[in-house]
């Protein structure tokens, strides 16, 4: 969520808020009260300029940022219209649904594996799903090298040496990529 509050005619101040962090739930409220706040939609991110204003292509559309996750190359964005899903899914609230910037592409656009773990899995597994459980166990189960299927845990993400497993990551996202979902929960 992006709330704008005016203070004065002159002055704007532009801060996210998570409302699902409940130590900000006060927080958030008393703002909500005492400012004028808009509800900004999750989107792809866009190319800007120096000024501030979106770079547009020959036929006057937004240029998209086009960021990758390193990994397997996986459009970021579907990435997180896919999860987002599943996450409406599994909690019925749109509060923890990650957006575009949550975490930042290097200057080649990719998300690199250790940022999308450190960052989107760690956060998946400690804010998200381990408060409504994993409906969906198939996102949840990884091959291991023999071949053998495993329930996935996030030190699986980590070798030994505290190495990510590139394969390990793979498989979560090819399993969220390809998720399906529950139609009863999504029609509501």
């Amino acid at each position: 969520m992006v709330i704008s509050m005016m203070a004065k005619r002159n002055v704007s101040i532009w801060a996210t808020m998570n409302t699902s962090d409940q130590s900000l739930f006060p927080i958030d409220s008393a703002f909500k009260r005492r400012w004028e706040w808009k509800y900004i939609k999750i989107t792809n991110g866009y190319k800007k300029n120096e000024n501030g204003e979106y770079e547009t292509d020959a036929e006057g559309k937004k240029i998209p940022l086009n960021w990758k996750i390193e990994t397997n190359g996986q459009d970021w964005y579907g990435f997180i219209q896919q999860i987002n899903k599943i996450i409406n899914n599994m909690t019925s609230s749109a509060d923890k649904q990650l957006g575009y910037f949550f975490c930042q592409a290097n200057e080649e656009k990719k998300i690199t594996t250790e940022t999308f773990v450190s960052k989107v899995l760690f956060y998946l597994w400690n804010d998200v799903f381990k408060d409504y459980g994993f409906d969906d166990a198939n996102l949840f189960k990884y091959k291991k090298e023999d071949g053998k299927e495993e329930d996935l845990t996030f030190p699986e993400f980590y070798d030994e040496d505290g190495n990510v497993v590139d394969d390990v990551v793979k498989q979560f996202i090819e399993h969220v990529m390809a998720w399906k979902g529950d139609d009863k929960k999504e029609s509501n």
